[in-house]
């Protein structure tokens, strides 16, 4: 084995060294201070690709890609000092240089890999990291044939941005003869990553050591640089022989990140510009996936989306067996429910995905790459640019268009990827893939339409309820009127003069300013219900929500009840509803249809009225047993699980509807069975839009709102 030290001047090298232990920002926090929250890790930026289409290995990639990112210094974040906020890209690993580097010519392409890692802050630590990469590559066979520190030159940079860079550690090593296919080798070398995550995340003596990539196909070399500074600073980069086929590139704007050389971009298989919308769920919902196969997420401190939506990008490939392709699309699909322009199998397929998979939506620009296939994805909505150009021996994919200057009379092709779409190119088969070519290509590998048949049923085709039964659900067991119910329930005229009267009359929520105008819970003597005292949560951001009606084209209420495919519940099929606002007629038929488990469970306890700690603990007690018996039900059936306070009474208060959502969905989560159930919340303390909302965001899939169907019978009583 080699062991090479860097070139760089003793000088800077020291300089690096002594940096560590007193930059702040080399050390990520998960601590809240100011209006820093490390929960709510996004940033936009800029990105692109640039691929040779006949794959041969060239040092004019490198040479126009450090065009390309000349030319988006404007995408990225630079502080006052003028240091960058985070730059880098990813290559395929260079043939003949990294022959060269191991002094081996008889290396070949799939036979041996890169790791590049940065070590931990504590110095004293970087023997133990050197130790577990070492122990994690012999477990698996993989031979070292070079270890060294990647060679940088800090004069590329501004003087004040030395200090913030971290030293990239490097080893070479060769597949193990058992590994036959390249297929084989990234097994193995992911479980060795596996291995070295597992220490690496949750120590807190090896705080900063992080795997930048660990490939047989591809390496990352990144940093707190400009766009400018990348391909100067890494020395590797200026070598003659370093010839690629594929780079692909990021570049970082910081909106309210705190920027780290870790959770610089690009990550091992994908580079965002962007923001994901729905990361906390994905992050519940990949959570809920790992505790049901008996297994955890290992992330690293800090982790932002995109360092998170690359996790999961990896997770699909090596643990589902899904290829890149396939994993992008079922991750990030189309707006696909009301384009009639797509064909019924890829309808289908995409239909089969959405059973299983969380969407990850934006906005989202993402580039996606393996070393054989590199690619560029726009999420459902579209709303950040990607810009495309063919020439005859390139195929370029970047944020804004002009990036390389090639001469025009070489230009076969401009053009942009649009919502929803995508164009990748597949260095096997030599030939580029639209959106509809891609979506095809991937419907005919399976046969979706029969797995869909198996896996769901339309709620539109399940039985009509006669009309001798279209009464109410179930009868009221309890002995309050219908006005003390509304009281139980925490309503009050309020309720019904601003928010439930104004939509029964004529279908729309009553004009408003955005946000809860009223005075929050702590501030005032009308509780109004546990929902209250979320309404700032969504209503912090100048956007308007999206309208479910007016875009249709870009969003769906759709939603799947019961047990998802392939966690091992017992087979069952979904229920897909068009909408989770569900009326009495819907549950009818959920209750009555015998295919998908059904069980019902109340959210009532007795009350302790004269001792508030001894009604506190009742109220606990309750949740628990309800968190039981709910556990009980996913672990031996799954289905759906309809939790109600229809039955209040003077004797059986109503328990908090968002706590009881809440804490049943987590109790799920952590025993692992959060997707074997769906919750359906059927309540009276459903009177608006937000409460909907914080039903739906707090766990339950669908809801069933009592008290707006009290009114809604109370009104017509009145006009009859």
């Amino acid at each position: 084995m080699l062991r090479l030290s860097a070139p760089a001047p003793a000088e800077s090298k020291c300089r690096l060294g002594a940096a560590m232990e007193d930059v702040p920002s080399l050390k990520m926090s998960d601590t809240r201070y100011g209006l820093y929250d490390p929960a709510r890790e996004t940033s936009s930026c800029g990105v692109g690709f640039i691929t040779r289409k006949d794959g041969q290995q060239t040092f004019d990639v490198l040479r126009k890609a450090h065009e390309a990112l000349c030319a988006v210094p404007h995408r990225g974040g630079m502080s006052s000092e003028g240091v960058g906020d985070g730059a880098g890209i990813s290559i395929d690993l260079s043939l003949v240089f990294f022959r060269r580097l191991t002094g081996r010519p008889d290396l070949e392409n799939g036979r041996f890999g890169v790791g590049n890692f940065f070590m931990p802050h504590d110095e004293r630590q970087s023997g133990r990291a050197e130790r577990i990469i070492a122990a994690a590559l012999a477990e698996e066979g993989l031979d070292i044939l070079l270890e060294r520190e990647v060679p940088v030159d800090p004069a590329a940079l501004r003087p004040a941005a030395v200090r913030h860079q971290l030293a990239i550690r490097q080893w070479v090593f060769a597949a193990p003869a058992r590994c036959t296919t390249l297929a084989a080798f990234d097994r193995a070398i992911y479980r060795a990553l596996l291995v070295i995550e597992a220490e690496a995340f949750t120590d807190p003596s090896l705080e900063g050591f992080y795997p930048l990539s660990f490939s047989a196909r591809t390496q990352v070399l990144k940093g707190r640089l400009n766009s400018n500074e990348v391909l100067p600073y890494f020395l590797d980069l200026a070598a003659p022989d370093h010839c690629v086929h594929t780079l692909y590139f990021h570049t970082r704007f910081s909106t309210n990140t705190d920027p780290h050389p870790s959770m610089a971009q690009p990550f091992r298989l994908m580079a965002h510009n962007g923001e994901l919308n729905t990361d906390k769920k994905n992050r519940l919902s990949e959570a809920a996936i790992a505790r049901a196969r008996n297994g955890r997420i290992v992330a690293p401190k800090g982790q932002s989306d995109s360092c998170r939506l690359d996790q999961t990008l990896q997770s699909r490939m090596m643990q589902d067996d899904l290829d890149l392709v396939t994993a992008v699309v079922s991750m990030m699909p189309p707006a696909w429910e009301n384009d009639a322009t797509l064909s019924d199998p890829v309808r289908a397929m995409l239909e089969y995905f959405s059973l299983y998979e969380e969407k990850n939506d934006g906005p989202a620009a993402l580039i996606f790459g393996d070393g054989e296939i590199i690619g560029a994805r726009l999420d459902r909505l579209g709303l950040r640019p990607l810009r495309t150009v063919e020439t005859a021996e390139y195929l370029c994919v970047m944020s804004e268009a002009g990036q390389i200057a090639f001469p025009p009379e070489t230009v076969l092709r401009r053009g942009r990827i649009e919502a929803g779409g995508m164009l990748y190119w597949d260095h096997r088969e030599k030939r580029a893939y639209g959106t509809l070519d891609a979506l095809e290509m991937l419907a005919a590998r399976r046969d979706y339409a029969a797995l869909l048949r198996a896996a769901r049923v339309e709620l539109a085709a399940l039985p009509e309820i006669p009309a001798e039964g279209q009464g109410s659900p179930l009868r009221y067991n309890g002995d309050l009127a219908r006005h003390q119910r509304y009281v139980a329930y925490s309503h009050n005229q309020e309720s019904f003069r601003f928010l439930m009267d104004p939509m029964l009359d004529n279908g729309a929520e009553r004009i408003s300013a955005m946000g809860y105008g009223n005075a929050i819970n702590a501030l005032s003597d009308q509780e109004g219900g546990v929902a209250k005292y979320f309404s700032q949560r969504f209503a912090q951001v100048t956007n308007p929500p999206l309208d479910s009606l007016r875009e249709a084209d870009g969003m769906t209420l759709r939603v799947a009840l019961g047990a998802k495919p392939n966690i091992g519940a017992p087979a069952a099929p979904q229920i897909v509803v068009a909408s989770p606002i569900l009326t009495h007629l819907d549950m009818l038929k959920i209750r009555e249809q015998t295919a998908t488990p059904y069980r019902r469970f109340e959210i009532l306890y007795r009350p302790v009225l004269d001792d508030a700690a001894a009604n506190a603990r009742a109220i606990e007690r309750a949740i628990d047993d309800l968190g039981e018996a709910v556990s009980l039900f996913a672990r031996e059936e799954g289905g759906i699980a309809v939790l109600t306070d229809r039955h209040v009474a003077r004797e059986r208060a109503a328990l908090p509807l968002i706590i009881v959502v809440s804490a049943v969905n987590q109790r799920l989560i952590a025993e692992g069975l959060r997707l074997r159930v769906s919750l359906i919340a059927e309540s009276g303390q459903i009177a608006s839009s937000h409460h909907v909302a914080t039903a739906l965001g707090f766990g339950a899939a669908a809801v069933y709102p009592l008290g707006v169907q009290f009114r809604a019978e109370e009104m017509h009583d009145s006009l009859v």
